[in-house]
């Protein structure tokens, strides 16, 4: 995920969290690069107040991320979490976001990040801005202003796995 961001976006310094210390310490140490440095943490919430883009890959059945730590224009990328038990993220960062998601299906019968919140009534369907292919048509807008919250909940589908396994085996 930090390779695929820092080939998009201008990243100057990553930190990895983990709930073990000496695993995000060993990841860091594997991903550090003279364009980018990457580091480890123990302090999430710090990490996330300074964040301008925070990702989350874990099988988390807590939400992880607090909707209060997000900073003015920050972008959350949950790609974790793909049953409706899971959580990385608390009810306030959807209800701060704007919502998208890979599939709507897939958001609404396998994602807890989306589920429970939709069931509480903190969101609800029409909060949902865009799925992934509605974004890549052109058919629904992305950030509306440069300090919106955005919000991308993936579960992950079987034609996103197939262009990866494409491209992957086309610069082999």
């Amino acid at each position: 995920m930090i390779r695929a961001f820092a080939a998009i976006r201008p990243i100057c310094n990553v930190l990895i969290w983990n709930r073990t210390a000496e695993t995000a310490e060993r990841l860091a140490k594997k991903l550090d690069r003279p364009d980018f440095r990457v580091g480890a943490t123990t302090d999430l919430e710090g990490a996330v107040k300074g964040a301008d883009i925070i990702c989350t890959a874990t099988a988390s059945t807590a939400p992880l991320i607090r909707g209060a730590w997000l900073s003015p224009g920050a972008h959350v990328d949950c790609v974790g979490g793909y049953r409706p038990d899971m959580r990385e993220v608390d009810d306030a960062v959807l209800s701060r976001a704007r919502i998208f998601v890979d599939t709507r299906p897939g958001a609404l019968s396998e994602a807890g990040d989306i589920m429970e919140p939709l069931e509480a009534g903190v969101i609800t369907v029409e909060d949902i801005a865009a799925d992934l292919y509605e974004l890549a048509r052109g058919e629904r807008a992305g950030r509306r202003y440069h300090d919106q919250i955005t919000l991308f909940k993936s579960v992950g589908v079987a034609l996103e796995d197939l262009a990866t396994a494409t491209l992957a085996f086309e610069r082999t």
